[in-house]
């Protein structure tokens, strides 16, 4: 495995939680294996403003237009407004040239790099499609699902309560034996991997708070730490 398959970038949703992603540059080699050039297939891409996708809108502008009124007066978005947001679409064809999948990304374009970040979007969008990254549509479902104010819920089984039986089968000290001191309970130490979480988190934490004008609160723990990464954002 090269270092492009290995590369993660880890994100932090408005919830302070971690959520790894791999990029479209780490996901290129698995997806060219199997859709490449070599075996017949071809990635094509199309720009296209949002007013062309938009028949009824672009009429009602030629209405106003006719009527020697400004599209604002009537109560239609300024389309020096509507014309910046631009629409890529990747399809990939096979060697017959007939669609296996396509996928779509708009983004607002306001300065030049602004459509090769339009068009590298609707790419990666293409390859969770064809399932090279399918976290890239859980997203776009978990919106979706708020937008339709439905709240998933957990499904994870309870532990079973303990047996009498089992309970029954400690063994038990004879009478007036001596029972060994209790130690006091020591907390166990936060995993190796937990510590790495908090330094992101910390660094999140400082960045935001530095962006904001604020004092970085402190925290002592993963958990304190998204609450705190959340109210930030919040703010």
């Amino acid at each position: 495995m090269n270092s492009a398959e290995r590369k993660v970038i880890e994100f932090y949703t408005p919830e302070g939680e971690v959520r790894p992603y791999r990029p479209l540059s780490a996901r290129l080699p698995e997806f060219l294996a199997q859709y490449g050039p070599a075996k017949g297939y071809a990635v094509v891409t199309e720009i296209q403003d949002s007013l062309s996708l938009k028949p009824g809108l672009l009429r009602l502008y030629k209405c106003a237009i006719q009527a020697g009124q400004k599209p604002q007066d009537m109560g239609l978005p300024s389309p020096a407004v509507a014309g910046q947001t631009q629409v890529c679409r990747a399809t990939l064809l096979d060697s017959h040239g007939r669609v296996v999948a396509a996928a779509t990304a708009s983004k607002q374009i306001l300065v030049y790099k602004d459509l090769e970040v339009l068009e590298t979007a609707a790419r990666q969008r293409l390859l969770a499609a064809l399932g090279f990254g399918g976290d890239v549509l859980d997203a776009d479902e978990s919106h979706d699902q708020r937008d339709l104010g439905l709240t998933p819920t957990s499904s994870s089984a309870s532990p079973a309560p303990e047996s009498a039986d089992s309970a029954s089968a400690l063994p038990v000290g004879a009478a007036g034996a001596e029972t060994a001191p209790t130690l006091p309970h020591e907390p166990s130490k936060p995993a190796a991997n937990e510590l790495a979480q908090l330094a992101m988190l910390r660094r999140q934490i400082t960045h935001l708070a530095s962006t904001r004008g604020m004092e970085s609160p402190s925290v002592v723990s993963v958990d304190e730490a998204r609450v705190a990464l959340k109210q930030l954002m919040q703010t």
